[in-house]
């Protein structure tokens, strides 16, 4: 069974450690973060934040027309708009899609956890738009 997970959740959530089980062993990650690196280092650009979540749809794509059994998004993902043609995608390449929604740590543990170093008013922002 082809499975395409979708997640979603704050920064700071766990996400990407979700991630990391969920495509053991013969799965593949695709997190428009990773698209900040730049000789290993993470430089948020927010002008650049719509051509990389393109380019990470695009990858995604290629991993259901490539047929990886497990594909997963990992990005916030705080609309339906956000990740519905991730869904649409996965159907359409004959995956079952599954929606996963990590439940929001408290502001401050949140702030504390990110591995991006979002701030606080950020977090909160992203919170208080929250579409469930």
């Amino acid at each position: 069974m082809k499975v395409a997970y979708i997640l979603r959740g704050i920064p700071g959530s766990g996400k990407t450690t979700l991630a990391k089980i969920l495509a053991e062993p013969e799965g593949v990650i695709h997190s428009t973060d990773d698209y900040f690196y730049q000789g290993g280092v993470y430089r948020f650009q927010p002008e650049r934040l719509p051509e990389f979540h393109e380019k990470n749809f695009a990858a995604f794509v290629n991993s259901l027309r490539a047929e990886i059994p497990i594909v997963v998004c990992d990005n916030v993902n705080r609309e339906h708009r956000d990740y519905r043609r991730y869904v649409y995608a996965a159907r359409e390449h004959g995956y079952r899609a599954a929606i996963v929604f990590l439940p929001h740590p408290s502001p401050d543990e949140a702030t504390a956890r990110t591995v991006h170093a979002v701030p606080i008013q950020t977090i909160l922002r992203i919170i208080e738009r929250w579409e469930y």
